[in-house]
Protein backbone atom coordinates (compact mmCIF):
# COMPACT_ATOMS: atom_id res chain seq x y z
CA UNK A 1 0.00 0.00 0.00
CA UNK A 2 2.76 2.62 0.48
CA UNK A 3 4.53 2.04 -2.67
CA UNK A 4 0.99 3.54 -3.93
CA UNK A 5 1.52 6.82 -2.16
CA UNK A 6 5.65 7.15 -3.47
CA UNK A 7 4.37 8.96 -6.42
CA UNK A 8 1.76 11.07 -4.19
CA UNK A 9 4.55 11.90 -1.68
CA UNK A 10 7.15 12.98 -4.76
CA UNK A 11 4.38 14.91 -6.45
CA UNK A 12 4.23 17.14 -3.36
CA UNK A 13 7.81 17.57 -2.86
CA UNK A 14 7.89 19.04 -6.16
CA UNK A 15 4.89 21.10 -5.32
CA UNK A 16 6.86 22.81 -2.43
CA UNK A 17 9.47 23.39 -5.16
CA UNK A 18 7.30 25.23 -7.44
CA UNK A 19 5.85 27.17 -4.25
CA UNK A 20 9.97 28.11 -3.95
CA UNK A 21 10.17 29.01 -7.68
CA UNK A 22 6.48 31.70 -7.39
CA UNK A 23 7.99 33.21 -4.17
CA UNK A 24 12.04 33.61 -5.03
CA UNK A 25 12.27 34.15 -8.98
CA UNK A 26 10.65 37.34 -9.77
CA UNK A 27 12.81 39.12 -6.60
CA UNK A 28 15.77 38.17 -8.79
CA UNK A 29 14.21 39.73 -11.24
CA UNK A 30 13.95 43.38 -10.02
CA UNK A 31 17.29 45.25 -11.62
CA UNK A 32 16.08 43.97 -14.42
CA UNK A 33 12.90 45.01 -14.69
CA UNK A 34 14.33 48.64 -13.21
CA UNK A 35 16.87 48.56 -16.04
CA UNK A 36 14.69 46.64 -19.04
CA UNK A 37 11.37 47.96 -18.54
CA UNK A 38 11.99 51.75 -16.55
CA UNK A 39 10.43 50.29 -13.31
CA UNK A 40 10.55 52.24 -10.25
CA UNK A 41 11.05 50.49 -7.25
CA UNK A 42 7.84 51.35 -5.33
CA UNK A 43 6.01 49.83 -8.54
CA UNK A 44 8.35 46.69 -8.00
CA UNK A 45 7.43 46.69 -4.28
CA UNK A 46 4.07 46.18 -5.40
CA UNK A 47 4.46 42.76 -7.11
CA UNK A 48 5.81 40.87 -3.96
CA UNK A 49 2.33 42.96 -1.90
CA UNK A 50 0.12 41.58 -4.85
CA UNK A 51 2.09 38.31 -4.76
CA UNK A 52 1.39 37.60 -1.23
CA UNK A 53 -1.91 39.40 -0.49
CA UNK A 54 -3.01 37.24 -3.35
CA UNK A 55 -1.61 34.10 -1.75
CA UNK A 56 -3.70 34.74 1.93
CA UNK A 57 -7.00 35.88 0.53
CA UNK A 58 -6.59 32.31 -1.55
CA UNK A 59 -5.52 30.44 1.62
CA UNK A 60 -8.59 31.62 2.95
CA UNK A 61 -11.26 31.43 0.56
CA UNK A 62 -9.65 27.79 0.01
CA UNK A 63 -11.16 26.51 2.69
CA UNK A 64 -14.69 26.70 1.18
CA UNK A 65 -13.58 25.13 -2.18
CA UNK A 66 -11.13 22.71 -1.65
CA UNK A 67 -13.23 20.04 -0.30
CA UNK A 68 -16.15 20.74 -2.94
CA UNK A 69 -14.16 20.00 -5.93
CA UNK A 70 -11.54 17.91 -4.13
CA UNK A 71 -7.70 17.70 -3.42
CA UNK A 72 -6.67 16.33 -6.54
CA UNK A 73 -8.70 19.09 -8.88
CA UNK A 74 -7.11 21.82 -6.22
CA UNK A 75 -3.63 20.49 -6.61
CA UNK A 76 -3.98 20.32 -10.86
CA UNK A 77 -5.34 24.13 -10.95
CA UNK A 78 -2.44 25.16 -8.32
CA UNK A 79 -0.29 24.16 -10.53
CA UNK A 80 -1.82 24.86 -14.06
CA UNK A 81 -1.90 28.63 -12.34
CA UNK A 82 1.65 28.50 -11.21
CA UNK A 83 2.79 27.17 -14.49
CA UNK A 84 0.63 29.56 -16.86
CA UNK A 85 1.84 32.64 -14.38
CA UNK A 86 5.61 32.07 -14.83
CA UNK A 87 4.56 31.56 -18.58
CA UNK A 88 3.48 34.75 -18.47
CA UNK A 89 5.58 36.26 -17.25
CA UNK A 90 7.97 35.69 -20.13
CA UNK A 91 5.16 37.27 -22.99
CA UNK A 92 3.04 39.58 -20.96
CA UNK A 93 5.64 42.25 -20.24
CA UNK A 94 5.88 42.79 -24.38
CA UNK A 95 2.25 42.71 -24.98
CA UNK A 96 1.23 45.95 -22.64
CA UNK A 97 2.19 48.90 -23.39
CA UNK A 98 3.17 49.63 -20.15
CA UNK A 99 5.10 46.29 -19.01
CA UNK A 100 4.40 46.57 -15.46
CA UNK A 101 1.15 45.97 -15.94
CA UNK A 102 2.01 42.63 -17.82
CA UNK A 103 4.26 41.48 -15.11
CA UNK A 104 1.35 42.34 -12.70
CA UNK A 105 -0.74 40.59 -14.27
CA UNK A 106 1.39 37.34 -14.52
CA UNK A 107 2.28 37.48 -10.87
CA UNK A 108 -1.38 37.56 -9.94
CA UNK A 109 -1.45 34.28 -12.02
CA UNK A 110 0.60 32.33 -10.36
CA UNK A 111 0.09 33.82 -6.96
CA UNK A 112 -3.28 31.79 -6.90
CA UNK A 113 -1.39 28.85 -7.63
CA UNK A 114 1.11 29.21 -5.01
CA UNK A 115 -1.80 30.13 -2.56
CA UNK A 116 -3.26 26.44 -3.42
CA UNK A 117 0.03 24.95 -3.06
CA UNK A 118 0.59 26.44 0.14
CA UNK A 119 -2.86 25.35 1.37
CA UNK A 120 -2.72 21.99 -0.29
CA UNK A 121 0.24 20.18 -0.08
CA UNK A 122 0.46 19.25 3.14
CA UNK A 123 -2.20 17.99 4.08
CA UNK A 124 -1.51 15.96 1.43
CA UNK A 125 1.48 15.00 2.29
CA UNK A 126 0.28 13.95 6.29
CA UNK A 127 -2.60 12.13 4.42
CA UNK A 128 0.00 9.30 2.74
CA UNK A 129 0.22 6.35 4.78
CA UNK A 130 4.22 6.47 6.08
CA UNK A 131 6.46 5.03 8.09
CA UNK A 132 7.82 7.82 9.63
CA UNK A 133 5.01 11.04 9.14
CA UNK A 134 7.73 13.82 11.09
CA UNK A 135 10.63 13.23 8.79
CA UNK A 136 8.23 13.07 5.62
CA UNK A 137 7.47 16.09 6.74
CA UNK A 138 10.01 17.93 7.83
CA UNK A 139 11.97 16.55 4.30
CA UNK A 140 8.61 18.21 2.73
CA UNK A 141 10.07 21.45 4.07
CA UNK A 142 13.32 21.20 3.26
CA UNK A 143 12.02 20.73 -0.83
CA UNK A 144 10.89 24.91 -0.46
CA UNK A 145 14.64 25.47 0.81
CA UNK A 146 16.35 23.17 -2.27
CA UNK A 147 13.93 24.86 -4.39
CA UNK A 148 14.87 28.38 -3.57
CA UNK A 149 18.58 27.30 -4.15
CA UNK A 150 17.78 25.68 -7.07
CA UNK A 151 16.02 29.01 -8.33
CA UNK A 152 19.09 31.25 -7.20
CA UNK A 153 21.68 28.45 -8.36
CA UNK A 154 19.78 28.37 -12.00
CA UNK A 155 19.19 32.18 -12.13
CA UNK A 156 22.61 33.27 -11.76
CA UNK A 157 24.03 30.62 -14.07
CA UNK A 158 21.63 32.31 -16.44
CA UNK A 159 22.39 35.34 -15.64
CA UNK A 160 26.46 34.99 -16.00
CA UNK A 161 26.28 33.02 -19.30
CA UNK A 162 23.73 35.65 -21.33
CA UNK A 163 26.51 39.01 -19.96
CA UNK A 164 29.12 36.13 -21.30
CA UNK A 165 26.86 35.74 -24.53
CA UNK A 166 26.78 39.82 -24.66
CA UNK A 167 30.39 40.15 -24.00
CA UNK A 168 31.51 37.57 -26.67
CA UNK A 169 28.87 38.64 -29.53
CA UNK A 170 28.11 42.73 -28.94
CA UNK A 171 26.23 42.80 -32.04
CA UNK A 172 23.66 40.13 -30.79
CA UNK A 173 21.09 42.95 -29.58
CA UNK A 174 20.80 43.66 -33.42
CA UNK A 175 19.77 40.39 -34.46
CA UNK A 176 17.74 39.41 -31.67
CA UNK A 177 15.23 42.70 -32.06
CA UNK A 178 16.20 45.33 -29.31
Amino acid sequence: MKNNYKMTMYACFIGYIVQAVVNSFVPLLFVTFQTEYHIPLTQITLLITVNFVIQLVVDLLSAGFVDKIGYRASAIIAHACAGTGIFLLTILPELFSNQFYGILLAVMVYAIGGGLIEVLISPILEACPTDNKESAMSLLHSFYCWGCTGVVLLSTLFFVWNIALEDSCPNLGAFAGS
